[in-house]
């Protein structure tokens, strides 16, 4: 069974940062399972949801007051130590979409306000959201970030001192994903990323943390880490929540000072497949290939 990379809002009280004035700036950028240390400063968007002092799930920081993250503290970059560029807010209210299916993992996302705004610098910055109409297609390369457990099946936490994780992996077109986890499973909601044999993934603690693209010089968020079929599996890429699906939903709850939208066009051709199932009749079963 695929499972959520679990990020439970309902227990999630504190936050901690990294820090914007023009969104998906990264001034400190010079460019998860299977993944490698992000330099500090490299994601300044990076939000930790924590409780009781532990990193529960990520999430990415929009504007100064508001946080976008799967069904949900802001993180430093290291999770252990000392690091002078953490900030740390409280939660006032957490809005989880009001058509989120925990059975499908459809529409998993969800807003966190803050308790107070956060000053931007270097090492604190907003992302920019995709916007309605984005395309992102098949092989477009992306990034994502976390601290998550660092191997899959084994539960095994990133090492002292926790320092952020980043791994680039290529867009799978929602047509072949669905051949792979079997059709209907992924909606229109949904985004695939990963390699197809395995081995770089998302996984248990990344949930609600962002999928990035750059577009020149602007890095865009088109998905949030939700679900996949353990992870770094083959044949089995990370499941996320497709941003640009909800820019109305995100201007409704978010009134004021609202996140910058940048419409991502991917170039080239999309080769996408289509999944089509046959059926195989055996002597003792039928198999849906």
């Amino acid at each position: 069974m695929p499972s959520k990379r679990s990020c439970d809002v309902s227990r999630t009280s504190v936050f901690t940062c990294r820090p914007p004035s023009v969104c998906g700036q990264a001034p400190l950028n010079t460019r998860i399972v299977g993944g490698q240390n992000a330099a500090p400063g490299s994601w300044p968007w990076q939000v930790s949801m924590r409780y009781q002092g532990s990193h529960v799930c990520g999430g990415s920081l929009i504007n100064n007051r508001w946080i976008l993250s799967a069904d949900v503290t802001m993180k430093r970059w290291s999770s252990q130590g000392t690091n002078p560029h953490a900030v740390y807010r409280a939660v006032r209210r957490i809005i989880v979409h009001p058509r989120y299916n925990g059975n499908t993992n459809n529409n998993d996302l969800a807003l966190v306000q803050l308790s107070s705004t956060i000053n931007f610098s270097d090492y604190i910055q907003p992302i920019c959201l995709a916007a309605a109409g984005s395309t992102l297609y098949n092989g477009t390369e992306t990034w994502v970030t976390g601290w998550g457990y660092i191997q899959s099946g084994g539960e095994l936490s990133l090492p002292p001192p926790g320092i952020l994780q980043e791994v680039e992996v290529p867009v799978i077109g929602n047509g072949k994903c669905n051949c792979l986890y079997g059709p209907g499973s992924i909606t229109k909601n949904m985004l695939c990323a990963g390699l197809l044999a395995g081995g770089k993934d998302s996984c248990q603690g990344d949930s609600g943390g962002p999928l990035v693209v750059k577009q020149g010089s602007v890095w865009v968020q088109a998905g949030i880490v939700s679900f996949g079929n353990g992870c770094a599996e083959p044949k089995y890429p990370g499941v996320y929540t497709r941003v640009s699906q909800y820019q109305s939903w995100i201007s409704s709850v978010i009134t004021s000072n609202l996140p910058g939208f940048v419409t991502y066009f991917s170039s080239g051709r999309n080769r996408d497949v289509t999944c089509s199932a046959t059926i195989a009749v055996t002597s003792n079963s039928i198999l849906l290939t």
